[in-house]
C-alpha cells in the first residue's frame, strides 16, 4: 500500500542535514499542466500543517506537500498501524485529491506514496511518460462511480443469542457476513451489468473489504463520461424501479478515478 521512491541525489553536508528535520515529498496526484493559472489547493496537507503545492515535472503537475521523512517514508509501516492516525491521514489525502480533481484532469496516486527528492520523482514521472499519457487519454471529463446490488429478503427467524453458545453465535454471524460469491448471477442483474459496461469507458471488479456486506449480490466500479451521467442515472432509476422490494441499489460518487490508475503513477 505504501512505496517510497529513493533519492539519486547525492547527501549534502553532514551538518547542513542535522541542523533541521529532513523533508520528503508526499505525492497525492498528477495532472496535467493548465493552459492558465494553476489552481490554489485549500484542503489541509497530509500531516495538517504542509501546504500542497504543484511541482513541474516535464508536461505534468505533480502536487505534493513537504513533510518530516522520519513520519512518513522511514516510520510509515509502523505507523500505519494505528488506526486513528491512517483514518485522519488517509481522509486528508482524499479530500486534496478530490479538491484537485475538481480543477484539473488527474491521476490519483496511492496513499504513502513518497519521494525523497524532487529530482527522483522528475525521473519517476519521466520514465512514465508514455503509460501517462494513454491513462489521461482514459479518464479524460470521466469520474468513478461504485454500483452495488443488495438482495432485499424478509427477515428470518433466528436463534436468540442467549439460546447460542459462544462460539455457535461467531460462526452464525460469520455464515450472514459471509458474500454471495460463487454464486450464477441471474440473467436480471447479467443484464444490468451489460447496460453500465455500455456506458462505462473501464470497470474493474468490487475489492474484498466490501464483499462480506450482508446481502451484497454484486459491486464493481464504473469510469463513466460526465456527458453520460444522465444515462448512468437512467438506468440506476429503471432498474431501482424493477427490483423494488426485490434487490436494493447503492450507487456512490462522483469520484476521482482512484480504481483506474493503477501503477502508472505509482
Amino acid at each position: 500500500m505504501t512505496e517510497t521512491h529513493p533519492s539519486t541525489k547525492k547527501a549534502g553536508k553532514k551538518g547542513a542535514a542535522s541542523r533541521q528535520p529532513t523533508t520528503v515529498l508526499y505525492l497525492y496526484a498528477i495532472s496535467q499542466t493548465p493552459t492558465g493559472v494553476s489552481p490554489v489547493i485549500a484542503a489541509e496537507g497530509i500531516d495538517g500543517v504542509a501546504r500542497v503545492e504543484a511541482i513541474r515535472c516535464g508536461d505534468y503537475l505533480c502536487w505534493v506537500s513537504r513533510v518530516l521523512q522520519t513520519e512518513f517514508a522511514d516510520q510509515l509501516n509502523d505507523r500505519m498501524q494505528d488506526l486513528e492516525w491512517l483514518a485522519t491521514t488517509g481522509l486528508r489525502h482524499q479530500r486534496v485529491v478530490a479538491e484537485l480533481s475538481t480543477h484539473l484532469a488527474s491521476l490519483p496516486a496511492r496513499f504513502g506514496t513518497v519521494f525523497l527528492t524532487q529530482e527522483s520523482l522528475e525521473q519517476h514521472v519521466e520514465s512514465r511518460k508514455p503509460a501517462l499519457g494513454k491513462a489521461f487519454q482514459r479518464v479524460a471529463d470521466a469520474d468513478e462511480w461504485g454500483i452495488k446490488v443488495f438482495a432485499v429478503s424478509a427477515p428470518k427467524p433466528t436463534a436468540v443469542a442467549s439460546d447460542l453458545s459462544g462460539s455457535d453465535y461467531l460462526k452464525r454471524k460469520a455464515q450472514l457476513m459471509r458474500p454471495s460469491a460463487g454464486k450464477q448471477l441471474d440473467a436480471d442483474v447479467q443484464q444490468f451489468i451489460a447496460a453500465l459496461t455500455k456506458l462505462a469507458v473501464a470497470t474493474t471488479p468490487g475489492g474484498k473489504a466490501s464483499a462480506g456486506q450482508p446481502g451484497l449480490i454484486w459491486h464493481a466500479s464504473f469510469l463513466i463520461r460526465r456527458q453520460d451521467r444522465k444515462k448512468l442515472e437512467s438506468a440506476l432509476n429503471k432498474y431501482a424501479a424493477r427490483w423494488k422490494d426485490v434487490r436494493r441499489i447503492d450507487c456512490s460518487g462522483p469520484w476521482p478515478p482512484y480504481s483506474f490508475v493503477g501503477e502508472r503513477v505509482q
